[in-house]
């Protein structure tokens, strides 16, 4: 049986979009729990009565003991689940109709299925399932553990559906990071070998929203600057090869120069100092390069213009 975990929260103009795509799943052993992190919209009775004639469905209400966020309210799910096999899924995201079949007839003797995602905005449109947009194939790679922390092997929260026994050992998910919390558990769970099925296929449809954590951190490099410094220290802790050095230094070089773009001197300070504490810089190229940053940087906090100019200058 398949476990889906869904938190939800305020999601009572789009829930049943995705429920409805559950309930279409051609592969019909599974179970789905909704964990409601305190809606106060009419989310709950939404639910309620969606799930009504469906006894796979089960809502809870997130015990107020428990700290709110869907972090939290996915580590909760997951101890009331019985199934063999966890899919994590958002609440306004859409599965095809194949999404569980394929995903459970692809992961044999591995410890997790991933597929593609499709990204859209507005209102969904099933006839999106007849036709694939082209986007590149995921590949295989050698070294699972650093293609995913340095960006080559992409896979959000949702895409792979687990082994429940392969992915209780690195649970509970971090609950004090309001991003990349995803990143942070399957940096743990990759570190150590694990066999992965991949399926390239568009099979889970990923809602664009404007009020998501990871949308709110690229708007405004203050929110989940601090969770984006823990999320790294954990790939860190973990390797300190030169592909994953590099992979993090350009990410901190990306938000010190949005940090500069919003004229955030304090926010693009503590990127420069996370650089210097982690030795990112570990060349002596990089840190030649480094130095050249830090410099025209203290230019531009005293002209406080140019930045087109400036900004190929703040790169490595």
């Amino acid at each position: 049986m398949v476990s889906i975990i869904i938190p939800i929260y305020n999601r009572a103009y789009l829930i049943e979009e995705t429920i409805n795509s559950i309930k279409a799943q051609s592969y019909t052993d599974w179970e789905c729990i909704i964990v409601d992190d305190g809606s106060t919209d009419a989310t709950v009775e939404c639910v309620k009565a969606l799930i009504k004639a469906d006894n796979r469905f089960q809502l809870f209400e997130r015990p107020k003991t428990i700290t709110k966020g869907p972090s939290a309210c996915r580590n909760y799910g997951f101890t009331k689940i019985k199934g063999d096999f966890v899919q994590f899924f958002d609440s306004d995201d859409i599965m095809h109709p194949e999404h569980l079949k394929l995903k459970i007839n692809a992961i044999k003797d591995n410890d997790f299925v991933v597929c593609k995602l499709r990204t859209f905005s507005g209102d969904f449109n099933p006839e999106v399932f007849f036709k694939e947009d082209g986007s590149p194939k995921i590949t295989q790679p050698l070294n699972l553990f650093e293609a995913f922390v340095t960006g080559a092997f992409p896979m959000m929260m949702v895409a792979p559906l687990w082994r429940t026994k392969s992915l209780k050992p690195y649970l509970p998910i971090r609950e004090d990071l309001h991003i990349l919390e995803d990143h942070e558990l399957y940096a743990r769970a990759l570190f150590t070998q694990k066999k992965a099925a991949i399926l390239n296929n568009e099979l889970i449809y990923y809602r664009v929203a404007g009020a998501s954590s990871t949308n709110s951190f690229y708007s405004n490099v203050d929110y989940g600057l601090i969770s984006y410094f823990k999320a790294k220290k954990t790939v860190l802790k973990l390797s300190q090869t030169k592909p994953v050095k590099l992979s993090v230094l350009k990410m901190t070089l990306g938000f010190f120069r949005q940090a500069l773009a919003e004229r955030n001197f304090s926010a693009a300070n503590k990127c420069l100092r996370f650089i210097n504490e982690n030795k990112l810089c570990y060349s002596f190229v990089l840190k030649l390069k480094c130095l050249r940053i830090q410099f025209f940087f203290a230019i531009f906090k005293i002209i406080r213009r140019g930045d087109t100019k400036f900004k190929p200058l703040f790169k490595i």
